[in-house]
């Protein structure tokens, strides 16, 4: 399974330039066909979808890569190998997006739909980068990085079920799934 999951470099890195330019596109989109009205309903559903990406991120992770078997089996493949380029390919997740929450709000408010899929999209970034992170670098005892990569591993290798949210342990703790790292004893 893992093979069929492994990205090039392109395929994996895709999403960190293809969601913000997105993103970006969306917010041009608005600007050019609409009045000023119509950026401030953009800006607000962005700063919604920033906040729905969260329980989104949640959500799926919990709900369907730990839940759904063929779902379960792929993200398997990941805690097997948690440093290998494993996932879905950047045009696949971003057409998800899209398909998911532009193309039905659209019909309410164009606005508001490239507002809140920009939000959902550069949320995803965000976990993207903060995932990518927690399994390859090595962030500075005391920062936030750090303190996410140690929730994330607590997912990885204390064998809890638990710690889903990667970018914030907010929606964890809403639904009592956040598992505290084990603190290093003083010797």
């Amino acid at each position: 399974m893992v093979k069929r999951m492994r990205l090039n470099k392109i395929l994996y890195f895709g999403d960190f330039v293809l969601c913000p330019a997105a993103a970006f596109g969306l917010l041009l989109l608005t600007l050019l066909q609409h009045d000023a009205t119509a950026a401030g309903i953009w800006a607000m559903a962005f700063v919604l979808g920033c906040i729905g990406w969260t329980f989104v991120e949640y959500a799926v992770h919990r709900w369907v890569y730990h839940a759904v078997p063929f779902f379960d089996r792929m993200h398997d493949a990941h805690h097997q190998e948690p440093k290998g380029m494993i996932g879905a390919p950047s045009f696949l997740s971003v057409g998800v997006i899209f398909l998911v929450f532009y193309l039905p709000l659209y019909f309410a408010s164009q606005a508001f739909a490239g507002g809140f899929t920009s939000g959902i999209l550069l949320g995803y970034v965000a976990y993207m980068l903060v995932h990518h992170a927690s399994h390859h670098w090595s962030p500075q005892p005391g920062s936030l990085l750090y303190r996410l990569r140690l929730a994330h591993m607590v997912h990885h290798y204390r064998g809890e079920e638990g710690n889903y949210g990667v970018v914030t342990s907010f929606w964890d703790h809403i639904f009592s799934t956040y598992v505290e790292p084990q603190r290093r004893r003083a010797s």
